[in-house]
């Protein structure tokens, strides 16, 4: 089916002016954005947390699970997502197309068209499949919920953006369900603060698995990643990719730390 959306038609002339200079200045300052940790300030951030028809939970809550797929959104046509108004705002991708929603997934249901208009790439886990197994492999370490809709084909430098309501101001630390063939670091900011610090990944590489592109698709959990502080309230968190592609993020659970 279609994928739905409450988007308007259209937006001022004044915002339209903002997000052209905003797309420019992502285009141009690519190599920079992305890797730094800098957010734009609570007042002047266009991003809100993601809504569609289906789904409309609001800002996510810590304590609680993060799921990757909900990154914030803009109240936008699919078109003016589609030509990329978006990126540098609630995401920074390296190239402009969706290669899961829409596209490796083809359409015809909600889960193969999500967000298929926006350049952060998803999919979700197929179990089952024939005449190959795809995420309930043998390989896996843990095995993946079915149906469970991930960000993926992840690369050094790109970011995405999550409003979130922390309601226990604390020392957390994550459970991340993930994948990641190469290993790598990934890091949290709050509002442009780094508050994590190089987080490490491991790999997931099996070598014992004759399928070359399945290294994508060996599910792993951490329990205890990290150990930060988050104060109490309504704030971004920007995720970022440091240093190492193919990785796949279900969730991240924010678990207050012992």
């Amino acid at each position: 089916m279609t994928l739905q959306r409450r988007a308007t038609r259209g937006i001022p002339v004044l915002v339209l002016l903002l997000l052209v200079s905003v797309r420019a200045s992502a285009q141009g300052t690519a190599s920079a954005s992305s890797t730094a940790h800098t957010s734009p300030s609570p007042d002047r951030y266009l991003g809100v947390p993601y809504h569609d028809a289906t789904y409309n939970g609001g800002p996510q809550v810590i304590p609680g699970r993060l799921e990757n797929e909900y990154y914030d959104t803009m109240n936008l046509s699919d078109e003016q997502r589609a030509a990329g108004a978006e990126e540098g705002v609630t995401y920074h991708d390296t190239d402009n197309k969706n290669d899961g929603s829409g596209t490796l997934n083809g359409t015809g249901s909600y889960l193969n068209e999500f967000r298929m208009h926006e350049s952060a790439d998803l999919s979700y886990t197929k179990l089952g499949h024939t005449p190959d197994a795809i995420d309930d492999s043998p390989f896996n370490i843990v095995k993946p919920e079915p149906l469970s809709m991930y960000l993926g084909w992840i690369a050094p430098g790109e970011w995405v953006r999550y409003t979130v309501n922390v309601r226990e101001a604390g020392v957390y630390t994550l459970r991340v369900m993930f994948t990641s063939k190469f290993g790598g670091h990934i890091s949290i900011d709050s509002d442009g603060a780094d508050v994590t610090g190089p987080l490490e990944i491991p790999a997931t590489f099996d070598a014992r698995d004759p399928i070359e592109w399945r290294q994508a698709h060996h599910w792993n959990r951490l329990d205890r990643l990290g150990r930060f502080r988050l104060r109490q309230g309504v704030q971004v968190l920007t995720l970022h990719f440091l240093d190492k592609p193919v990785m796949n993020f279900d969730y991240m659970e924010f678990v207050k730390a012992d």
